[in-house]
C-alpha cells in the first residue's frame, strides 16, 4: 500500500504523540484539510502567530475571517509621515475612550436599532432556527468541537456584536464553509439558495458563543462551540453577511429510532390526514421523528457542552481544547418525553404550510430495522475503539522510552458495558483517570467525565455519534487526501449517518495502523 508522506518521517510520530498527550494540535500539526465538495476547493492561509505586521489582503494567523492580526502603518503618496491621533493617547486615555466606545456599541446593538440585531429564534416544534447570522469561512467545523474566533473583519465584527449584545443567552450563529471566505460572499457562484446555479455549501453547523471578550483595539475574541448540523432552507440576506432560516438535521439513525412510534401516532389519524394517503402519513411521521431527535439534542445540550469562559483558558482565551467536554453537573434530571414532542407536531401538521413537500422516509423502516441499525453502530463503535487502542500500543512500541500517549479528550466516550479483548488497555486508563479525578484538556482544563458513569440514561447512539465526529480531530490532519479515508471535514459533516462516519474513521485507522505495523516490522 502507499504510505502517506507524513508517515515516512519522524514528525508523523511526533504529531500522533502530541495529539494523544494533550499538547495543542494547532501548534504542531498541519491544519485539517477539507476534501473537495462539488467544485469547491478549500484554502486556508496561515502564517506564524509571531508575525507583527500584515502586508497582504488575506493576512491572518487564525482561521477564516475572524483572526488575530496587527497592521503596519502605511504612508501616503507624498511619503509624509501619517500620525494616528490615537497613538498619542496615554494608557488611561485609551481605557476611557474604549469604555465609551463599548457603551455606545451596547446601546446600538441592544435597543433593536441595529440591522444586525439577530432576532434568532429556535423553534423546537418545527426543528428550525430562523434568522441565523451565518459566518461563512474557508474551513469546516464539526459538531462536538470548540474554537476561539478572533474577529477583526468589519462585517463579521458587526454581526457578532449583534449576536452577543442583541439578545440574551444562548448566543447562536451558523458556521458554513465558503471557499475564499469573505472574498466570495458576493460571488454569484457561491450565492445561497440559487436553484441549480450555485456551488455554495448549504450544510453547516449551529454554533453557540460560550463566552467573549472585546479587546482594546476593537477586535472580538469569542469561544464558540459546534452543536449540530443544519441545512439552509432559505437565505433572507446575502450581504454584508448572510442570514438564513435553517433546518436542524439529526443523523438518520437518531430519527429512525422515533419513527415507529411516530407512525403509530399518525396512523391513529391524530394528524387528520386520512388513512388513505399512506405516503403523506409516512412523511409526516418521519418529520415528527426528526423533530423528536432535534429536541433530544436540546435536552442533552447543557450536559454535552461544558461552558468555557475566557478566563478559564490557560492562555487568556487565545485558544481552547479542540473537543468540547461534557459537564457532569448538568445531567438532565427529567427523562426526555419524545411522545409529547411528536404529538405536539402531529396535532398541527395538517395545518402546516408545505406539508406536501416533506421528505419521505427511507424504505423498510420499522422497529426491527432500527434495532439492527443500532446493533451495527455499537459494533462498529467497538471496532473503532479497538483500533485506537492498537494505534496507541503501536506508537508505544515505536517509541518505548517516550511512554504511551493517551487521547484523554475522547476517552470519556469509551463504553463502560463492554468486555474488551485481552490486551486492551484504554479501559485501564479510564479507570485511572476516574480514580485520580483527573483534570484534562490542552488550553482549557476541565474535570474528566466518563459519560456512561456520569449519565446512565445517556443514549448509546448519542455517545457513538459524538465519537464519529470527535475521532476526526486525529484523522483529518493525518489522512487528508489519502485513500480510503478521503472523507474529511465538509464531506464528513455532510454524511447523515453515524455508521457511515464511524466506518470512514475505521478505514482511516486501519490505514494508519497498517503503516505503523509495517514500519515496526522493518525497524
Amino acid at each position: 500500500m502507499i504510505v502517506p508522506a507524513r508517515m515516512k518521517s519522524a514528525p508523523f510520530f511526533a504529531t500522533l504523540s502530541l495529539l494523544f498527550t494533550g499538547v495543542s494540535v494547532s501548534a504542531f500539526a498541519t491544519p485539517p484539510t477539507i476534501s473537495r465538495v462539488k467544485r469547491q476547493t478549500r484554502s486556508r492561509g496561515r502564517t506564524s502567530s509571531r508575525s507583527s505586521t500584515c502586508s497582504s489582503k488575506s493576512h491572518s494567523y487564525y482561521r477564516g475571517d475572524c483572526r488575530l492580526c496587527s497592521f503596519s502603518s502605511s504612508s501616503s503618496s507624498d511619503d509624509s509621515p501619517q500620525i494616528n491621533p490615537n497613538d498619542l493617547e496615554s494608557d488611561e486615555e485609551r481605557r476611557r475612550r474604549m469604555t465609551l466606545v463599548r457603551q455606545i456599541q451596547k446601546s446600538f446593538y441592544s435597543d433593536g436599532s441595529s440591522s444586525s440585531s439577530t432576532g434568532i429564534q429556535k423553534n423546537s416544534t418545527k426543528g428550525m432556527v430562523t434568522n441565523v447570522p451565518l459566518w461563512r469561512v474557508q474551513w469546516t467545523e464539526l459538531p462536538g468541537y470548540q474554537n476561539v474566533l478572533n474577529c477583526h473583519v468589519a462585517h463579521y465584527t458587526h454581526m457578532f456584536q449583534g449576536v452577543v449584545n442583541g439578545r440574551p443567552r444562548p448566543w447562536y450563529f451558523g458556521h458554513v464553509y465558503l471557499p475564499g471566505g469573505s472574498d466570495n460572499l458576493e460571488n454569484p457562484r457561491y450565492r445561497l439558495c440559487e436553484d441549480g446555479d450555485s456551488d455554495a455549501a448549504h450544510v453547516g453547523v449551529l454554533m453557540k458563543v460560550s463566552d467573549y471578550r472585546q479587546l482594546d483595539d476593537g477586535r472580538l475574541l469569542l469561544i464558540a462551540q459546534a452543536l449540530g448540523r443544519f441545512r439552509i432552507v432559505d437565505a433572507t440576506q446575502h450581504a454584508p453577511y448572510a442570514i438564513a432560516n435553517v433546518e436542524l438535521t439529526p443523523d438518520r439513525e437518531l430519527i429512525q429510532q422515533y419513527y415507529p412510534a411516530a407512525l403509530d401516532l399518525v396512523g391513529a389519524d391524530e394528524a387528520g390526514i386520512g388513512s388513505d394517503n399512506v405516503k403523506l402519513l409516512q412523511a409526516v411521521a418521519w418529520e415528527a421523528a426528526r423533530i423528536a431527535a432535534v429536541n433530544e439534542a436540546m435536552h442533552w445540550e447543557t450536559f454535552e457542552y461544558r461552558n468555557v469562559n475566557v478566563n478559564d483558558t490557560l492562555t487568556g482565551g487565545v485558544e481552547v481544547s479542540p473537543i468540547a467536554n461534557y459537564d457532569s453537573a448538568e445531567v438532565p434530571t427529567t427523562a426526555f418525553d419524545a411522545e409529547s414532542v411528536m404529538r405536539d407536531y402531529i396535532d398541527t401538521a395538517v395545518e402546516s404550510s408545505g406539508i406536501e413537500d416533506l421528505d419521505e422516509p427511507p424504505n423498510d423502516l420499522d422497529a426491527a430495522s432500527f434495532e439492527d441499525a443500532k446493533r451495527e453502530i455499537l459494533n462498529i463503535e467497538r471496532e473503532v475503539w479497538k483500533d485506537v487502542d492498537y494505534l496507541i500500543q503501536l506508537l508505544g512500541a515505536l517509541n518505548p522510552n517516550g511512554g504511551v500517549p493517551v487521547p484523554t479528550q475522547l476517552l470519556g466516550l469509551l463504553p463502560s458495558d463492554q468486555e474488551w479483548p485481552e490486551g486492551f488497555k484504554l479501559n485501564a486508563y479510564v479507570d485511572r483517570l476516574k480514580a485520580e479525578k483527573a483534570v484534562v484538556g490542552t488550553a482549557s482544563k476541565s474535570p474528566f467525565v466518563a459519560v456512561d458513569d456520569a449519565a446512565p440514561a445517556y443514549p448509546d447512539l448519542r455517545r457513538a455519534q459524538r465519537l464519529s465526529f470527535g475521532i476526526w480531530v486525529l484523522l483529518d490532519s493525518l489522512l487528508a487526501g489519502f485513500s480510503p479515508a478521503a472523507s474529511t471535514r465538509q464531506s464528513v459533516l455532510e454524511l447523515d449517518s453515524i455508521w457511515e462516519r464511524l466506518d470512514a474513521a475505521l478505514r482511516g485507522l486501519n490505514a494508519i495502523n497498517t503503516a505503523l505495523k509495517n514500519t515496526l516490522e522493518k525497524s
